[in-house]
């Protein structure tokens, strides 16, 4: 099997390859990254010299790279996103273009190219908003509350389109709060540990109320 992994190079995307390597002796890999500010080409330095794995610099965006590779994959996992939600408020258009805009391209060439290709969309669970009581579920009414959330719900709606309309198949996965080697410093669970352990306040947003 031949996979395409989009944001490869970023804190899941680069877990998520290493354990297809070390587990799937039949699997190969190409990460397409277009070396964004959540990117490090250390995470998989050491992957450079398996014949299984191949990278290639490039965007979501760019038409001329996507469609040559996705004819040939069986797979594509989506993680490449902007993803964190003050940067959003502060530049929202770039959450546009890199989250909305960058996934409809990657359904519309697997339209164009490859229509058989199984596709699992990587989205957040900050599309249900603030849960304050009780809990969501894969059912519950999208809310997005910032222009990242908002990014990725109309990500979500667009493979959702694509599934329906053109019977691509798509998968979405929303995940909540990730943590684990190659994070960035800069979210949650990391940046809570740092701080305490620095003796430093801890950050609060909201009441401090809302749950996971």
């Amino acid at each position: 099997m031949k996979i395409l992994v989009t944001g490869g190079l970023g804190f899941i995307g680069s877990n998520f390859i290493r354990y297809m390597l070390s587990t799937e002796r039949n699997v190969e890999i190409v990460n397409l990254d277009k070396m964004g500010i959540g990117s490090n080409i250390e995470n998989l330095r050491d992957l450079e010299s398996d014949e299984r794995y191949e990278f290639i610099k490039g965007d979501l965006n760019d038409s001329t790279i996507l469609s040559k590779i996705i004819e040939k994959v069986d797979a594509v996992v989506n993680f490449a996103a902007e993803t964190h939600v003050d940067r959003s408020i502060a530049d929202p258009k770039t959450f546009l273009e890199n989250n909305t805009i960058a996934t409809f391209n990657l359904l519309e060439n697997a339209r164009k190219f490859n229509r058989k290709v199984r596709i699992v969309h990587v989205s957040t669970d900050e599309v249900y908003s603030d849960i304050l009581v009780g809990s969501y579920h894969e059912e519950s009414r999208l809310k997005p509350s910032s222009p990242y959330s908002a990014s990725k719900a109309a990500a979500d709606m667009f493979c959702h389109a694509y599934h329906r309309t053109y019977g691509l198949d798509v998968i979405i996965t929303r995940c909540v709060n990730n943590f684990g080697p190659y994070q960035f410093p800069e979210k949650l669970i990391p940046k809570t540990i740092i701080r305490a352990k620095l003796g430093l306040k801890i950050p609060i947003y909201g009441s401090g109320k809302n749950v996971r």
